[in-house]
């Protein structure tokens, strides 16, 4: 079950559709606990493999299950650089993930919390994901004890998602305001309603190739709809403003804008060895070229993205052989 998971570096749901400029996913993530455990960091022995046993009863007809106990630190570390888990799940033992086959829907067992239910799709597509979350979260509700609290909604383990439980959040590409050094700014003012930007790979994470995420942090208070629709207007808000540097850059800074695209192209093309956040940087300017009009490749920036993270890399079996240099022949391969 695990290998077909790990055959290819994009999960199938985002091989559909085109490549948007900026936006390059969406996730809605619920938490929720069951009302007869313990949380997971105060569990005991035998409670983790309990509440696998319990969600595995209602998930595993239709789901694939993935259990870190049986899985290697790498194979946890590929998971992860697809998004179909957290870093946090992959230091777990007693936790495991339920991943459908296009790899769309995870759900995640003895993170934080006991349960965590994550839908991702494509485009600016919150509301839809949503109801998708909602259909796995009434099939656990219809089967299991869920912790609830007429008072105060769904109870975490972290107070923060108190409430609905819900994280709503964007992937951008957001080359042009990261460029400009509006990023701090951005970030400023967004949070003032509610609203966070994080790295690629969440919470504690840095923004890799000029990407963030942007998500809500209030959970209390708000019913799902409205935060969804706020987090929406952020985003188009934030869509808009990069969109301008972009046209700020062509109209002002035109040459040296250019000369940054293709020298990124060059260093790809060329390269020996080259870190990964080099890489990284170097495939968004080359994205922001494609994006903007300045040159015309065959590129598959998501695909890439996943590609060049260490543990896809380490399956290449060259002891002698640098994790930095496979990483440039491998981009040298693709472009």
């Amino acid at each position: 079950m695990l290998s077909k998971h790990l055959q290819s570096e994009l999960s199938d749901w985002m091989q559909s559709g085109n490549d948007e400029p900026v936006i390059l996913s969406s996730r809605i993530r619920l938490a929720r606990n069951l009302e007869n455990f313990v949380h997971p960091m105060m569990f005991s022995e035998g409670d983790a493999e309990r509440v696998i046993e319990c969600v595995g009863n209602v998930l595993r007809l239709d789901y694939d299950e993935i259990k870190m106990q049986d899985i290697s630190e790498q194979e946890r570390l590929m998971l992860v650089a697809k998004h179909l888990m957290s870093k946090e799940l992959l230091k777990n033992n007693g936790g495991a993930v339920y991943i459908n086959d296009d790899e769309s829907e995870s759900i995640m067992v003895n993170e934080e919390d006991h349960i965590r239910v994550q839908v991702l799709g494509r485009d600016l597509s919150l509301q839809e994901l949503y109801k998708r979350a909602q259909v796995i979260d009434k099939r656990l509700d219809e089967h299991l004890m869920i912790s609830f609290d007429e008072h105060y909604g769904y109870l975490t383990t972290c107070p923060t998602n108190i409430g609905t439980g819900l994280r709503a959040s964007v992937m951008l590409h957001l080359p042009g305001l990261s460029i400009m050094n509006r990023m701090n700014r951005i970030a400023q003012t967004i949070n003032r309603f509610g609203f966070t930007i994080r790295g690629i790979y969440g919470e504690g994470t840095q923004a890799l190739g000029h990407i963030y995420q942007v998500s809500n942090q209030l959970t209390l208070g708000k019913d799902e709809v409205s935060i969804i629709e706020d987090l929406q207007q952020v985003v188009e808000q934030i869509i808009e403003e990069e969109l301008n540097m972009r046209k700020r850059m062509n109209n002002y800074d035109h040459i040296e804008t250019i000369d940054r695209i293709y020298r990124s192209l060059g260093i790809l093309k060329y390269s020996r060895k080259i870190s990964v956040e080099e890489a990284s940087l170097r495939l968004s300017e080359v994205k922001l070229g494609i994006d903007m009009g300045i040159i015309d490749i065959p590129f598959r920036f998501n695909e890439l993205m996943i590609a060049i993270q260490a543990p896809f890399l380490n399956t290449v079996y060259d002891s002698d052989v640098t994790v930095e240099e496979k990483r440039s022949e491998m981009l040298r391969t693709h472009l």
